[in-house]
């Protein structure tokens, strides 16, 4: 393994280079730092005491969580450019850093992926679909659970996860209206499942899209390793959650007069401005087609989504002129809707939490922290090759619940890459290794509420709705849940091992 030290740093350097010069230029203040450590270590260690300090103010919630990460990543900017002239390892983040550490595909999909439900809530499509779902459950609040589920997880194959989320949670919403429920009992599973199905395709999580590119894997190698792992991950969460929430779904009382009530919600939820329904769905299957094909455009998934809603907006903006003509209530009505979509459907509060927290992650990537565990791995496990598949999946996990794991994700590429090198030059397979770091990506993401932008959306949805999804709320129901999910993980990745033989 001293070779393959030798080897790493420079490898590290291209590998990076070639993916991003933003984490490259990370990675050679990292290499640097194992030979200058006082200065990375000041650096490393203050920014890994701020990201305790957000994660204990965003669980506290004394304060507002998006005007935590605002303040810190403010105070960032604001001591590299006051100080950091003067005390070099104060230089945590300039300004450029800054905005270059924003996702803005992310960013972008979210902006849109708003504007296209908020749009579509406005035909009522949401709770025409909770009275039939209500009616197919027959009144049986556990089937509905469970229904849901399983519905966010089938989404999840063919959707994005923060697409099913903004699809699904306002049906769950509206459905718990109807069992005078707290649709947090709803929606914290449904997040749960979303990112747990996240992790057998290749397609819609962002960490498992850099590692196809990255390490020249397939579709079906993903869902042929993944799937069936996957699979059995969720049917046991999915039991689980069955004896954790079999209690509290029980109390509720059965509902009399079913076929009565059903009557009553079908009248009540009905389809309103069925043309505007009608050119929803219409964007809605744009924008799953070409997320279908983006990879064959070499396009961002968020190019589609901003198209798709762009064409909503202009297609209610004709219904509109078609309605009233070109009256001055028409032009004062369409006025009134785009001021309305983008200053109250918009969640501005989840979009700016995104970016003063992409923001933070970046001071956090810039002083080489996410490097140096990487360097770390391969220095202490890198000689047995379980033991580092499963501190793969171990360590970064913890990682992920509480950062974004995009670049951590990047950093952990070219790492894996060696050491999948060095184990075919003893003729052992090591390719497995890939799959313990996808697995990390997607199951680490649920054990926190900013694990994840699935997590954070459904959270902003629900605060609209004035149900408040606290930290500490959801980290009790899905912190243990995602330990269960990588001992399962753990397990599956010892099972390719022994494949190996090694």
């Amino acid at each position: 393994m001293k070779f393959l030290r030798k080897l790493m740093a420079p490898a590290m350097l291209g590998a990076l280079a070639s993916f991003s010069p933003a984490l490259a230029a990370g990675a050679s203040e990292a290499t640097t730092s194992m030979v200058h450590g006082e200065f990375m270590a000041s650096a490393g260690t203050f920014m890994a005491l701020i990201m305790f300090l957000v994660i204990v103010l965003v669980a506290t919630e004394k304060v507002h969580r998006t005007l935590v990460v605002f303040f810190i990543a403010a105070a960032l900017l604001f001591l590299t450019h006051v100080f950091g002239t003067f005390i070099p390892w104060l230089q945590f983040l300039t300004l450029d850093q800054a905005f270059a550490s924003i996702d803005g595909e992310v960013i972008a999909l979210l902006f849109s992926m708003m504007i296209v439900v908020w749009v579509m809530s406005q035909t009522r499509v949401f709770e025409w679909l909770a009275a039939k779902l209500f009616k197919l459950s027959n009144g049986n609040l556990m089937a509905v659970f469970f229904l849901f589920i399983f519905i966010t997880a089938l989404l999840s194959a063919v959707l994005d996860n923060v697409t099913t989320m903004f699809l699904i949670t306002p049906v769950a919403i509206s459905i718990a209206k109807v069992f005078k429920i707290n649709p947090i009992t709803l929606v914290v599973p449904m997040i749960i499942f979303s990112n747990i199905w996240g992790a057998a395709t290749l397609i819609w999580d962002p960490p498992n899209i850099m590692i196809w590119s990255y390490a020249n894997l397939s579709f079906n190698d993903f869902l042929a390793n993944m799937g069936i792992p996957v699979f059995f991950i969720m049917i046991i969460i999915a039991i689980k959650f069955y004896f954790i929430y079999r209690w509290e779904l029980g109390q509720h009382k059965k509902i009399k007069n079913f076929e009565k009530v059903c009557k009553e919600m079908e009248k009540e939820y009905k389809i309103k401005h069925k043309k505007l329904l009608k050119a929803s769905l219409l964007c809605l299957a744009f924008i799953v087609v070409f997320f279908f094909l983006h990879h064959h455009f070499h396009m961002p998934a968020a190019v589609p989504a901003m198209m798709g809603a762009a064409l909503l907006m202009l297609a209610r903006d004709r219904l509109i002129r078609r309605k009233f003509g070109r009256s001055k209530k028409s032009r004062e009505l369409m006025e009134e809707k785009v001021h309305e979509t983008f200053a109250h459907d918009v969640e501005w509060l989840v979009l700016g939490f995104f970016i003063f927290l992409f923001m933070i992650v970046g001071a956090v990537e810039h002083t080489g922290i996410l490097d140096q565990v990487a360097i770390l791995i391969q220095h202490y496990f890198g000689d047995n090759l379980l033991l580092c598949a499963l501190s793969i999946l171990w360590i970064s996990a913890i990682f992920s619940a509480f950062l974004d794991n995009i670049p951590f994700t990047a950093v952990m590429l070219p790492v894996v890459w060696n050491l999948v090198a060095y184990y075919a030059g003893l003729w052992v397979d090591a390719t497995f290794l890939w799959w313990s770091l996808a697995f990390w990506a997607c199951l680490g993401g649920n054990g926190t509420i900013i694990g994840a932008s699935a997590n954070i959306v459904a959270a902003g949805i629900l605060d609209k709705s004035k149900h408040h999804l606290s930290f500490m709320k959801y980290f009790k129901v899905a912190f243990p849940s995602m330990i269960v999910q990588v001992c399962l993980a753990s397990v599956a990745v010892y099972w390719m091992f022994t494949k190996v033989g090694a």
